[in-house]
């Protein structure tokens, strides 16, 4: 139960104690009061000492014991928290403070608007479980047993895959270091919380198959011409959508047929050039993409050009619009064009190196993932005869 306080004069609230007393009877026992937030009022503390035999020790380890406590109650000490209470926080206080600190880091351009976007999103659902489903009050109470309840709770009750739950715990431990930094915790409860080993987790996302890509462009050519384009530049360029949010007319070098995505554009920081197919060229062209100044956006509000940056979401919803209209497999993503054209870019024999380079993957392993083993016969071993 969450106590009935607002402000952070709770802090002495929860101070309040009895001074320890000795109580002699049929049972001798030392007695105080102690706020436990748990319950929200004072709560009764006993320790028994029938076990010490004759009574004057009984009542000089009664005067020991008894000077002890009340100088640890004096100095904040209460028995129903695992720490000192003078340095108790507030956890929706903890909460606002941080969502001002990641405010700050974005509106300084440290962080990239997704990452702040995705940390508030977090923040805000941890504080709506700790309001409401599972409510705690002080920070301390945000320990291990609890993020490990919380994340169950994405994992089973929200039904959400193995990789959510993955980046919940990811950012659920930056923000116990944050608090670390700020002596709000002595350590971070996250320690000893492992993630899903990812090689178990099995992707909902899957290649498309080709005469489906080609119904695709053919409806988005008539319904949609904008996010046709959206859709070339990841399923021929691989030009990942949250890098399409940033991309710039100005990057495109018409002559040279290319694409550069700066380091402050590109999701691994660095900057990268890669090939925009002729085709691709011309249907940009054709779109009137340059008739606006090269500082705009290529994809702007409604996927025009212009010079508001939008967020991702905007592709997912598009994409959504499709799937309805051509009935397609929820498998079927709008990343997976990226998945599918690296595929049938290597199925087509395009060395493996060139695929690599123009999906700015880090190693040719990478690349060989999108490899479709087995698919079909290879003609070539068929034929194979060999010397035994």
């Amino acid at each position: 139960m969450v106590p009935p306080v607002t402000t952070a004069s709770n802090v002495a609230f929860v101070k309040q104690y009895t001074r320890a007393v000795l109580r002699e009877g049929k049972e001798w026992y030392i007695e105080f009061y102690a706020y436990d937030p748990a319950l929200a009022r004072l709560r009764r503390k006993k320790i028994k000492i029938n076990r010490i035999k004759k009574i004057t020790e009984r009542r000089a380890y009664a005067r020991e014991v008894i000077g002890r406590i009340n100088t640890q109650l004096q100095r904040g000490w209460n028995p129903w928290i695992a720490k000192d209470v003078g340095t108790l926080h507030i956890f929706a206080e903890v909460c606002d403070t941080y969502e001002a600190y990641i405010d700050k880091m974005f509106n300084i351009g440290y962080y990239r608007k997704e990452t702040w976007a995705g940390y508030k999103s977090y923040l805000k659902n941890v504080r709506d479980y700790a309001k409401g489903k599972q409510p705690i009050y002080y920070l301390y109470q945000f320990d291990h047993a609890y993020i490990v309840e919380f994340l169950e709770h994405i994992f089973i009750e929200r039904d959400n895959g193995a990789q959510t739950r993955n980046n919940y715990l990811a950012w659920i431990s930056v923000f116990c270091g944050w608090c670390v930094e700020r002596n709000y915790l002595k350590s971070r409860p996250t320690d000893g919380i492992a993630a899903i080993d990812k090689r178990h987790i099995v992707k909902t996302r899957e290649v498309i198959p080709t005469d489906i890509v080609k119904r695709i462009g053919e409806w988005l050519a008539v319904n949609d011409r904008h996010f046709l384009l959206a859709c070339h530049l990841l399923y021929n360029c691989f030009i990942r959508p949250v890098e399409m949010t940033r991309l710039k007319i100005g990057w495109i070098n018409i002559k040279e047929g290319t694409i550069t995505i700066p380091a402050e554009a590109s999701k691994n920081r660095e900057t990268m050039v890669v090939t925009l197919p002729t085709k691709v060229l011309h249907y940009a062209i054709d779109l009137g993409i340059f008739n606006s100044p090269n500082s705009d956006y290529i994809f702007s509000e409604k996927l025009l050009p212009g010079p508001t940056q939008i967020d991702t979401k905007i592709f997912r919803d598009h994409w959504k619009k499709v799937r309805k209209a051509l009935n397609l497999k929820k498998e079927w993503q709008f990343y997976s064009l990226k998945d599918t054209g690296i595929t049938e870019m290597l199925d087509s024999h395009i060395a493996s190196i060139t695929v690599r380079d123009q999906a700015r993957h880090s190693s040719l392993a990478i690349t060989e993932l999108y490899t479709r083993h087995l698919r079909k016969a290879n003609s070539d071993v068929l034929a194979w005869e060999g010397s035994l």
